[in-house]
């Protein structure tokens, strides 16, 4: 049986006042989005240690046919 995560699962982290979307690659390995326009992004060995990497933060699991939403959330500013 594949593991759950190692179908490229995506998800969106939200911080104090940031939302960043990302996903987890086929390794396991937890990737964020952090500048669109620049290609900017983060990326740990697990989400787990991505999560702690950003100080902590909470993890909305984004269903696996959704479209890819803005990188980046400003807690609803512009």
């Amino acid at each position: 049986m594949t593991h759950p995560l190692a179908r490229g699962r995506s998800f969106r982290l939200h911080l104090a006042r940031l939302a960043l979307d990302g996903w987890i690659t086929a390794a396991g390995e937890a990737v964020v989005i952090e500048d669109q326009d620049l290609g900017l992004t983060a990326s740990a060995p697990t989400l787990t240690d991505l999560v702690r990497g950003y100080g902590g933060g909470h993890v909305q699991w984004l269903p696996p046919a959704s479209p890819a939403p803005p990188a980046q959330h400003h807690g609803g500013q512009l």
